[in-house]
């Protein structure tokens, strides 16, 4: 009898808290500003290149408008002249603001890239 009292106690307690925790997440997302999500938003990206000496870097870039409180980095795929497998690579860093670059390793060649977002 008293594990069944806990056991409603608990779901009477969550119930109610998520309830309330819905509530106010319709009450916010129902006043139409994009930036309650925190997504990025107005982003472009593409290819980026920059001569370092003899040596052309082959690298990608992304860039948004508004961050909203989201962030964004460039990812690239590049692909080592001698064969071998494909390299993944992402910008060090979150961005906020400015443009975001990924450069591929000495030695390869730029196949694709593009943007990768969060809402932190």
């Amino acid at each position: 009898m008293k594990k069944l009292s806990a056991a409603l106690f608990a779901a009477a307690a969550i119930t109610t808290f998520g309830l309330q925790s819905a509530a106010t997440a319709a009450e916010a997302g129902s006043q139409g500003n994009v930036s309650v999500k925190g997504w990025p938003t107005g982003c472009k990206n593409g290819k980026y290149q920059k001569q370092l000496g003899g040596y052309t870097a082959m690298g990608w870039y992304a860039e948004c408008r508004n961050s909203n409180g989201g962030h964004y980095k460039a990812t690239i795929i590049c692909r080592p002249f001698d064969g071998g497998s494909d390299v993944y690579r992402d910008a060090p860093v979150w961005k906020s603001s400015g443009k975001s670059i990924v450069f591929c390793p000495e030695s390869s060649i730029r196949l694709e890239g593009g943007i990768k977002e969060r809402a932190h």
